[in-house]
């Protein structure tokens, strides 16, 4: 049997798709006998040509409900040509919103964790031929239809209990070559970044945050053991010297953190591979931020959220301060790491007075280096439930093509007590605080080094580079100048916005 994941990003992200890394991964190890291929940066017409020709008796596809009607779309486009092939879908958007199986033309989707679902499934049809109804209906986390149509719903998929039980993702079957271009990002580094994910959840309930729907309530963790197996990986067979770990909370677990460095260490790596981080503000002290140092993590990003107090109990609880957001980020530069917060504007029940005191946080405490974004609703969030019971938000949103922004889009605003015009006008006065990186650029060059050259010369680095300056990069770095005519022009402080 033939079992091909799908990536229909093409020459978008610069991280590889964990997710389907992991499940190829999974299934290799637990459906044998298994033909396993990620068909992974190939445009769509190149991947509709594999299908066509090597005939996959099933193919899948993941979505979030930032890309849910492209994939749709697209599974509509691969089951048009070719009606045998079954279609499996994962991802976050058909766990939270099981209504978008309908009218679409996927033939299964596993909602939740995807491993011992899928591996059911798979094991299941090459058994039995195909898709046999009362051998699914055994299987937990199925959405498909009967044989008259009608959709059917085995509830929420098993969960993974020991992490350390799931083989090491697949990179192997990813083009890696792109994964390992240099990358020009606002660091000062062009090293390429190795990613990971080496836990499950989050203890906490953000208002504006899925995990908890997708993974469950809770914390699951690879063992400091199985972390250090994947970073030697990264850093021997592909190369990497730097990694991001994108866990919602690396820094929970102290004394995993502690192993990590003693494994590390008695194989030579430690020092050798920098890495970066996500961190709670009120779960960062002395003894975790001097751990980071030692593992050389060299930055660090809290979801800071607000500059409100209030709006910052709203958002994360009342277990969390902004004396916790400062106490955090000067803890983070007094122990060498290079801090970053996170912040957003536009959130429900915010108020023009809410944004003034973000920005002000922002421009007494973190200047140098901080990020913002509109607040968006996604489904299986508090977010989502308010924005569709005030009338904010359809249902429907994400079943309809989407409109892309770089920043933001007014007319998604989910607060009712201000204007559109006075959310982008703070959003705008927010942005215009970003500090100019000096001399940035210069110290990139200087980083330059024979490799990268070979790699930037490369027919792929130069079409990744084409693709995204026509389209992405271009209306990003227009965006950006206008921040920063509009500071040049403003050296008073804009007045806070009365209606």
């Amino acid at each position: 049997m033939k079992f091909y994941l799908i990536n229909p990003d093409y020459m978008l992200y610069g991280d590889p798709p964990l997710g389907l890394a992991a499940l190829a991964a999974y299934v290799i190890k637990h459906c044998s006998p298994l033909e396993v291929k990620i068909l992974d940066q190939l445009k769509q017409n190149e991947i509709l040509e594999v299908i066509g020709k090597e005939h996959p008796e099933m193919v899948c596809l993941a979505a979030s409900s930032g890309n849910f009607f492209s994939v749709k779309q697209f599974a509509s486009e691969i089951k048009q040509a070719n009606p045998k092939t079954m279609i499996l879908l994962g991802g976050v958007h058909i766990t939270t919103c099981p209504d978008s199986f309908e009218n679409a033309s996927f033939d299964i989707a596993v909602r939740g964790e995807g491993e011992i679902a899928t591996r059911k499934v798979v094991n299941s049809i090459k058994k039995n031929g195909g898709m046999k109804k009362n051998e699914l209906l055994k299987i937990p986390g199925l959405l498909f239809k009967d044989a008259e149509g009608k959709t059917l719903n085995t509830g929420i998929s098993e969960s993974v209990k020991n992490l350390d039980e799931l083989p090491l993702p697949a990179r192997h079957l990813l083009n890696m070559s792109y994964y390992s271009l240099p990358r020009f990002s606002a660091e000062e580094d062009i090293e390429p970044i190795g990613s990971m994910l080496t836990a499950r959840g989050c203890p906490f309930t953000c208002k504006f945050c899925s995990s908890a729907s997708f993974w469950g309530r809770g914390v699951r963790f690879h063992s400091a053991k199985r972390v250090v197996e994947e970073i030697e990986e990264l850093y021997k067979q592909y190369g990497y010297r730097h990694i991001y770990f994108y866990d919602d909370l690396f820094s929970l677990n102290r004394t995993r953190l502690e192993e990590m460095k003693n494994l590390l260490q008695k194989k030579g790596l430690l020092g050798k591979i920098r890495f970066s981080a996500y961190a709670r503000a009120n779960c960062f002290d002395d003894h975790t931020a001097n751990l980071f140092k030692e593992l050389n993590v060299h930055a660090v990003t809290f979801g800071l959220e607000s500059g409100s107090q209030r709006l910052l109990n709203y958002l994360k609880g009342n277990d969390i301060t902004l004396q916790d957001g400062i106490d955090a980020l000067t803890r983070a530069k007094k122990f060498g790491l290079d801090p970053k917060g996170f912040f957003m504007i536009g959130s429900p029940t915010e108020t023009i007075e809410d944004m003034q005191a973000t920005h002000d946080f922002i421009k007494k405490n973190c200047r140098e280096n901080f990020i913002i974004y509109q607040a968006l609703a996604y489904p299986g969030t508090e977010f989502w439930r308010y924005a569709v019971e005030n009338g904010l938000a359809d249902p429907s949103f994400y079943e309809k093509p989407q409109k892309e922004f770089v920043d933001i889009n007014p007319d998604m605003l989910l607060s009712k007590e201000m204007t559109k015009e006075d959310f982008e006008e703070y959003y705008t006065k927010i942005k215009s605080l970003t500090l100019p990186q000096r001399g940035s650029l210069f110290k990139k060059v200087l980083r330059i080094r024979p490799r990268h050259i070979k790699k930037m010369l490369s027919a792929e680095f130069l079409a990744k580079a084409y693709n995204l300056r026509k389209g992405f990069i271009k209306r990003v770095s227009e965006n950006a100048e206008g921040y920063k005519v509009k500071a040049r022009e403003e050296k008073e402080e804009l007045p806070l916005i009365t209606r």
